[in-house]
């Protein structure tokens, strides 16, 4: 077998795929739609921050945790039983590359978690 056989290549391709992939992202995004957890989670980006937003109407501050494990901001809410609803459960965010992980601030007001991580400033490259 030569190097360049197309098959050998596809078949290392598949066997040394990296950590995660565009496909990896959308399962993630169909996975935290059918959780069990009763609340949503938005991401929202500008030049120089990356946002996530949960909703979490009636909910004690105090049984909100929140937290940064590996590349993931994980929120934990205390089960909360309201009129037609629970809120409560573990979501998590994957945090792209870019984003530091130091810095982070949470706000909770009127039922909305924000919160802001700074993102990596780009270097700008002199060109001579």
């Amino acid at each position: 077998m030569r190097n360049n056989d197309p098959m050998r290549m596809m078949n290392e391709f598949f066997q040394s795929r990296p950590k995660r992939t565009l496909l990896d992202s959308i399962d993630d995004a169909f996975r935290k739609t059918a959780s069990k957890a009763g609340f949503s989670v938005d991401v929202k980006e500008t030049s120089e921050h990356f946002n996530i937003l949960a909703e979490l109407p009636g909910v004690p501050k105090e049984d909100i945790n929140v937290e940064i494990r590996g590349d993931d901001v994980v929120i934990e809410v205390k089960e909360q039983g309201h009129q037609d609803r629970s809120i409560g459960g573990v979501q998590s965010v994957s945090l792209p590359h870019y984003v530091l992980r130091r810095n982070m601030k949470a706000s909770y007001k009127h039922g909305l978690l924000k919160i802001q991580l700074d993102k990596k400033k780009p270097k700008k490259i002199e060109i001579e």
